[in-house]
């Protein structure tokens, strides 16, 4: 890890830090400049602007997290509670961040397009990790032959989707409260009918 890489992750963990303390609209470059150690021209020197900070860290914090969401996904028993387990957990883990960031819906609206340039890279990974799961259980006689890179897309498209819906409405409404609890009772439903037990 270069020195310049190192100086990034502590920035990062201290702005998460201050985020989950104070939330990303409230937080300053000035607190994290102070929770890091650092003055707040040398944040300058890494990052823009605290949303930045903010988008970079929570991808890297996704990449770690998937990593480990992808091996507990491998020790579940069947296709439907291994695909289920896994877009669950995302949704969770998607709702988790947010929260614990305390984005508003403005700011959210603000950070989303940035968002999605970091996330495609995530995206390609996801899938390429459901395709696999889907080509094992058809190669096992779990699931009957299907097209495995169409369903591992269109999963992820969805579960997206149902997603950004959510955050959409709240943002239009100036909700702050992201609810995602009726995106993953239908997104449990598409996994069912796709996998549906005893296939």
């Amino acid at each position: 890890m270069t020195k310049k890489e190192v100086i990034k992750k502590k920035i990062g963990k201290a702005a998460m830090q201050c985020f989950a303390k104070y939330g990303l609209d409230k937080t300053t470059l000035d607190d994290i400049a102070r929770a890091v150690g650092l003055n707040k021209a040398t944040l300058y020197y890494y990052y823009k602007n605290k949303e930045d900070i903010f988008l970079e860290t929570a991808i890297e914090e996704g990449k770690d997290f998937l990593a480990q969401l992808q091996q507990k996904t491998l020790a579940k028993k069947g296709i439907q509670n291994e695909i289920w387990f896994y877009m669950q957990s995302r949704f969770n883990y998607y709702a988790n961040v947010l929260n614990m960031n305390r984005v508003s819906a403005a700011t959210l609206n603000s950070i989303l397009p940035r968002f999605f340039e970091l996330y495609d890279d995530m995206i390609k990974q996801e899938k390429q990790f459901l395709k696999q799961l889907i080509d094992k259980a058809v190669k096992e006689g779990a699931v009957r032959k299907m097209n495995s890179a169409k369903i591992a897309s269109l999963l992820i498209n969805i579960s997206d989707a149902l997603k950004h819906s959510v955050e959409q409405k709240c943002i239009l409404r100036g909700d702050n409260n992201i609810d995602y609890r009726q995106s993953i009772d239908d997104m449990k439903f598409f996994v069912s009918i796709i996998f549906p037990k005893g296939n």
